[in-house]
């Protein structure tokens, strides 16, 4: 199957009321065994390139990966721009193949991120492919950094701005090693009935399965970026491999290894996620 775009790929959540995982890749392996696990669990998936993979491989590149890991499967794979800072990254990211692009104007004020979405928009119209944006500011590590989405910003947004989907920020964080954050449900109600999009949740490793099931069904969070507890499964388990064989040197016999154990987890998270 061919790329999907992430409209697509979330629309096939609906009557289930189950979520998309937008799996965060950081290389070949774990990309493979992402759709691999995908494709066993019949689960339509976003893989996504954040700036640090952005950093390590040219977009060029990673487009061509994504489109290669597409065609080989029967379920619907999204190729997604995350955390697009300017409309340039999202512009050459669509023109290498990219399905979806978030631009992630957080940072700036409503008016300017309004702005620059609205210029994104109109260009992402040009490839038929979908935008992702986010209002308010989901922190990284530090709880503290974070500030809450404001439901009267969703709306001047929603009723302006023509995006796919919104990310927001209701108690969650990046980079989370454990299901710590404690998400504020009367603040995403209000979200939620402000909003003409589906919500994204960025941080969902620190989200507990229970909370993703329970946003997604009844506050339409559509899609929820895990990566840390991914992260984590690949250098645990690639410690522990190294540890019980001294004598294997080999990448690709260290990768194999390690890539079963990435798609294991990956399952076991697609599987809850229905």
């Amino acid at each position: 199957m061919t790329l999907s775009t992430l409209a697509e790929v979330m629309q096939s959540t609906k009557k289930s009321k189950g979520y998309v995982v937008g799996f965060v890749v950081q290389g070949w392996e774990d990309a493979k065994a992402f759709v691999e696990a995908a494709s066993e669990t019949n689960s339509n998936i976003v893989l996504q390139a954040g700036p640090t993979f952005r950093d390590n491989m040219p977009l060029e590149a990673i487009g061509k990966m994504f489109q290669i890991l597409a065609r080989n499967t029967s379920v619907k794979i999204g190729a997604h721009l995350d955390h697009g800072n300017d409309i340039e990254v999202c512009k050459e990211a669509l023109d290498v193949g990219f399905t979806s692009v978030m631009f992630d104007g957080s940072r700036r004020s409503l008016n300017e991120n309004i702005e620059e979405t609205l210029k994104v928009c109109d260009l992402a119209k040009q490839y038929k492919a979908s935008v992702e944006a986010e209002l308010g500011f989901v922190g990284y590590k530090q709880i503290d950094q974070n500030r809450l989405t404001c439901p009267n910003e969703v709306q001047i947004f929603s009723e302006t701005v023509p995006i796919n989907a919104l990310a927001i920020s209701v108690g969650n964080t990046h980079l989370q090693t454990s299901h710590l954050a404690e998400i504020d449900y009367k603040l995403l109600a209000e979200i939620q009935k402000a909003s003409k999009s589906p919500l994204v949740i960025h941080g969902g490793s620190g989200v507990s399965p229970m909370d993703r099931k329970k946003m997604s069904s009844e506050f339409n969070v559509s899609k929820f970026n895990i990566g840390t507890e991914l992260r984590m499964t690949f250098g645990n388990s690639l410690r522990k491999y190294l540890m019980e064989n001294l004598e294997v040197f080999d990448r690709f016999d260290i990768m194999e290894a390690v890539k079963k154990s990435i798609k294991n987890k990956a399952k076991l998270i697609l599987e809850s996620s229905k």
